[in-house]
């Protein structure tokens, strides 16, 4: 099985909330209709690694690519998530590095996205651990309310954590 590694940004603004992108999936049939829907879920931004590439190298690049940020470091390596799924008929091991900081909020502009980005991206949002918890949409990981606020209260990993995506 072919895996595919990525580095993710947990940016956190002064308010305590954090930046999220919404992202739409892959088609799903919709049996009633025949129509195809593209659900939609909010994940940290990030991306793949290029080949050869170490993951703060990726992130760095990723964020500024996707948000229009330039990040001086990729900050802190808190959690690391693997799932098996199937992409594009292959079935693959995603293998990802979520990467914490502070920064200042500002409004996020996409410079440099590739053409399956441009047809997921929906757009970007703040969202505080309150609201991801109260929200009805899917977040990854599951978990990210109370992932985040571990974080908020000071509990940061020695190590970074596994956790389920």
């Amino acid at each position: 099985m072919r895996t595919i590694a990525s580095a993710r940004a947990l940016l956190i603004d002064p308010q305590d909330r954090v930046l999220l992108m919404r992202l739409a999936a892959g088609r799903i049939s919709l049996p009633q209709t025949g129509a195809a829907a593209r659900p939609t879920f909010w994940v940290t931004p990030g991306g793949s690694l290029a080949d050869g590439e170490a993951f703060e190298a990726a992130l760095v690049r990723e964020i500024r690519e996707e948000t229009g940020l330039r990040l001086e470091t990729p900050g802190r390596w808190v959690w690391t998530g693997e799932k098996a799924l199937s992409r594009d008929g292959e079935r693959v091991l995603t293998v990802a590095r979520v990467y914490a900081q502070r920064v200042a909020a500002f409004d996020p502009v996409p410079l440099d996205l590739t053409a399956e980005e441009r047809d997921s991206f929906r757009g970007f949002r703040w969202w505080s651990a309150d609201a991801i918890a109260a929200s009805p949409e899917r977040f990854v990981p599951r978990d990210l309310a109370r992932l985040l606020r571990d974080l908020l209260a000071g509990r940061w990993p020695s190590e970074p954590l596994a956790i389920e995506v």
